[in-house]
């Protein structure tokens, strides 16, 4: 028999969280699941079966071995019927969820613990000298999501870069997101990140997230704007197609927090990301050159050195020529 695989039942279960009050879960929509992962997420406490049973008021539910038993209460006569999966539900506690996102995910630091109703400090993520702490939301809408921030801010150092991961879809309002690279704060959604690890189904990629930067420089040669997806040089807008501009973001976000190269695969990534295709090392060769030419259309302007300010480390990566005070990011 061929189960659905543990990254659906996870993305189920992910689902289910970001509403509210959380559901319960009825046990037949497990049935395509393989009873062993099941088993086991009822044995890490992130399933809990409902001990009450459903009951039309004349006859009392049992269950025997995963079988219905159906008592008479008057006569004690009983019916078993082999499955039981029409009367059993689970509910799912939303804290043993966060537990094994943090342990799968090789978080840090404090957590898991309760922020508020509909957040978790996770941990901390760290990498290449670089560190943010991780909370994970639940309903983040545009009429909590004013709320979800403030109460991030209140229990987390203002200073700290924040990965913002949200269980639900991106219906974030575009001033929310302003605020959030104001404020440090990365957003993400949970099943962008999921590793698909049958082993691990629960881990987060978490180098897919790109850690906030410094403080913004205004005056700075290359202004990124975020929100409004631009890239301005020297006060020239540069001609940066949709589908490369979060890879220029990747760029230059390395080239501020520590002046290093990015990773062939990391860009191939990022575009699979931005474009919904998969990425390969053509789509990032291809990528490379029309950011270089989006600077080399500006030579009329101002002066462009042969590699147009992105040099290649063979088989390695990429990285800006510019220096971290001559990039900003605009909130």
């Amino acid at each position: 028999m061929t189960f659905a695989n543990a990254a659906e039942l996870v993305r189920l279960l992910l689902r289910q969280s970001d509403r509210h009050p959380v559901r319960a879960i009825g046990a037949s929509e497990f049935s395509p699941y393989d009873p062993r992962l099941v088993r086991s997420l009822r044995n890490q406490g992130i399933l809990v079966e409902r001990e009450n049973l459903r009951d039309d008021g004349a006859a009392v539910f049992q269950i025997v071995n995963d079988s219905l038993v159906v008592v008479d209460p008057e006569t004690g006569e009983c019916e078993r019927y082999e499955d039981a999966l029409d009367v059993r539900t689970f509910d799912i506690d939303f804290g043993a969820i966060c537990r094994a996102i943090r342990k799968q995910s090789d978080l840090i630091g404090p957590g898991p613990m309760a922020i508020s109703a509909r957040l978790w400090r996770l941990g901390r993520h760290e990498r290449h000298g670089r560190a943010a702490e991780v909370c994970l939301a639940r309903q983040l809408r545009e009429e909590t999501a004013q709320q979800i921030v403030d109460h991030v801010r209140g229990a987390i150092d203002s200073e700290a870069p924040v990965a913002l991961i949200s269980l639900g879809d991106r219906d974030v309002p575009t001033a929310v997101g302003r605020q959030l690279d104001g404020l440090r704060m990365t957003l993400a959604f949970a099943t962008d990140l999921l590793l698909g690890d049958p082993d691990r189904p629960f881990a987060f990629d978490l180098t897919r997230i790109r850690v906030p930067t410094g403080q913004q420089t205004p005056n700075a040669r290359l202004q990124i704007d975020r929100i409004g997806r631009r890239v301005i040089f020297e006060g020239n807008e540069l001609t940066v197609e949709p589908r490369d501009f979060d890879a220029f973001a990747l760029i230059a976000e390395e080239a501020v927090a520590a002046g290093g190269w990015v990773l062939r695969d990391s860009i191939a990534a990022t575009l699979q990301s931005s474009t919904g295709r998969e990425g390969n090392p053509e789509q990032v060769d291809r990528c490379i050159n029309r950011l270089r030419t989006a600077f080399k259309n500006l030579g009329g302007v101002i002066e462009v050195p042969k590699r147009a300010f992105i040099e290649t480390k063979p088989k390695v990566g990429y990285r800006l020529t510019l220096s971290p005070s001559e990039i900003a990011f605009i909130a």
